[in-house]
């Protein structure tokens, strides 16, 4: 049992009613303010917050008159309440709610933040200049006017199950990502945020990000002209996956989500749905590219609406290069409201925009051509483009193994419940029933999802083991590499050249399910220092491989 007396300021000893017995200190019991007892806890030690609404907005983060915030964090300590909705940090407009700079090895879960303003960073939760070991689980940002959480000058906390809402913010309403920062975000809900730019959140140059597993419903952007609903990349490259953007609006461009600037990354097993882009340059009412190139793959693009005066691409439009790759996506059921017999209800290629477009399904837009193309030239393979009401022409550059033939979608379009693309196992679209032959385009599938009609609807398709990426990338000396195991199992990553010679493996042995990384020094097996150029690292985890490409810069 730690006794805790003799380590306690005078100051801090007259707030407290007393003091925490075995390395948890009591809020109110111990002390009457979460701050007093976040600055007297040791590191190592716990911070337990009862229900109830706490203010005390009244610490300068920054020196003298600089803005105040309710709690300073410290490293080591835990910050704990007694669930989302029933303890509470309310700033009441004063100033941050939890301001976190240069610490580590410290958590805050179980609590809210809300009510926070100020006219620069007045975030719920200001995070600055940390690691990853500054974790924030289990924490609900709500109603914050100057942004939820903001990340800046290199923080790199993890973030799991959040609930960011009805947060309004200058760019970025829930979270904002810069300033060279690295955050990691899981199993999170993001409904209702707003701001001119990045509806719900905004990924800046220069930083990487890590999304899995989040929701995000019902953002917007609240100015004209505005990208990203949810979303926005600006010279970023984020990793994406198992994520749902549902019923965001922009009135702009990206109604979903918008990558701008030369931003890049991976976008994978996500589903765009019901989205909308208006305003007079409504573009790309699920997902806008300008002049950026990510890798899109296996996503379920649908009911998404762009509308306005020069209105262009309902499920996704590209423009200007470089341009995205899509792979094995189903893009169905968008629309577009202006000029529908002209311009592309599902997709929309513009201006350079040379998307390639890979084993996809582009079919049944509501108004508009199911493919767009002005001043460019995708190249379209393998890809089935059928029912659309603007029609099915193959514009751009053909690649060869594209069809236009009814998928077969289990049910009609234009049931939500049911609108995630599965098809019927007779689907021309399923693996080996390519019209072509079995063996035609690799006998591989056809849009994002297989078969799911036995059981009345398909779900998205979830990999069992998923490679996340790697940061920073480029990377000199070091990097980690993020991963997620679905199930417990033994994994390993491989590295290799661009010649196939392997450089280096790294054994993991049997890891638990959940979120895993590991760092690779830039060495190889033989602990020689690898040369610079572009790899590959291949994770083995489950019964599957995955691979990606880094570059080791010196």
């Amino acid at each position: 049992m730690r006794r805790m007396l003799g380590l306690l300021p005078l100051a801090l000893l007259a707030l407290g009613a007393g003091v925490a017995q075995g390395g948890v200190i009591h809020v109110p019991g111990d002390y009457s303010t979460i701050h007093a007892a976040v600055q007297a806890c040791p590191a190592g030690d716990t911070v337990q917050v009862a229900a109830g609404t706490y203010h005390d907005c009244t610490h300068e983060t920054e020196g003298a008159g600089s803005t105040p915030a309710c709690v300073i964090m410290k490293s080591g300590v835990t910050l704990r309440g007694a669930g989302k909705d029933a303890t509470i940090v309310d700033a009441q407009g004063l100033g941050r709610g939890i301001f976190v700079e240069l610490i580590e090895n410290a958590r805050i879960e179980q609590l809210q933040v809300r009510g926070a303003f100020a006219a620069v960073y007045g975030a719920g939760i200001l995070i600055r200049q940390v690691d990853a070991s500054v974790e924030v689980n289990d924490v609900k940002i709500q109603g914050n006017t100057d942004g939820g959480v903001i990340c800046i000058n290199g923080a790199s906390p993890v973030l799991r199950r959040m609930d960011f809402i009805g947060n309004v913010g200058k760019q970025g309403g829930g979270l904002a990502i810069e300033e060279a920062s690295h955050t990691q975000c899981y199993d999170s809900y993001f409904g209702a945020n707003s701001s001119p730019a990045g509806g719900a959140l905004i990924i800046r140059a220069n930083c990487d990000a890590i999304l899995d597993g989040c929701t995000f419903e019902g953002n917007s952007t609240n100015a004209a002209f505005g990208s990203g609903g949810a979303i926005l990349c600006l010279e970023a490259a984020p990793m994406i996956t198992d994520c749902i953007l549902r019923d965001n609006d922009t009135q702009g461009y990206g109604g979903a989500i918008a990558y701008m600037n030369g931003a890049g990354g991976t976008m994978s097993h996500c589903l765009i749905q019901g989205n909308t882009a208006s305003y007079t340059y409504g573009l790309g009412a699920g997902i806008h590219t300008d002049g950026s190139s990510p890798l899109l793959e296996y996503l379920v693009i649908t009911e998404n609406e762009a509308s306005g005066f020069w209105a262009e691409g309902g499920g996704i439009n590209v423009s200007f290069s470089p341009a995205p790759t899509l792979r094995h996506c189903t893009i169905f059921n968008n629309t577009v409201s202006t000029n529908p017999d002209v311009y592309g209800g599902n997709v929309a290629c513009q201006f350079g925009g040379d998307a390639i477009i890979d084993k996809c399904i582009i079919a049944d837009s509501q108004a508009g051509l199911g493919l767009y193309c002005l001043s460019s030239s995708p190249v379209v393979s393998c890809t089935d483009i059928w029912g659309n009401a603007g029609g099915d022409a193959l514009c751009g550059t053909d690649g060869g193994g594209n069809f236009s033939l009814d998928p077969d979608f289990c049910v009609a379009p234009g049931l939500r419940e049911a609108a995630t693309g599965a098809v019927y196992l007779g689907s021309p679209c399923m693996p080996g029933n390519h019209p072509g032959g079995p063996s035609a385009c690799d006998g591989d599938l056809i849009g994002a999802v297989g078969s799911g009609c036995s059981t009345g609807v398909g779900e998205l398709p979830l990999a069992a083991a998923r490679l996340l990426g790697n940061a920073p990338n480029p990377f000199n000396p070091k990097t980690t590499v993020f991963f997620v195991l679905d199930a417990p199992g033994v994994a390993s990553i491989r590295i290799h050249d661009l010649a196939g010679r392997r450089i280096a493996t790294l054994p993991l042995g049997a890891l638990a399910a959940g979120s895993h990384q590991v760092v690779w020094d830039g060495r190889d097996d033989r602990g020689k220092p690898a040369a610079s150029g572009v790899y590959f690292y291949s994770l083995d985890a489950l019964g599957e491989t995955q691979s990606r490409r880094m570059t080791l810069v010196k």
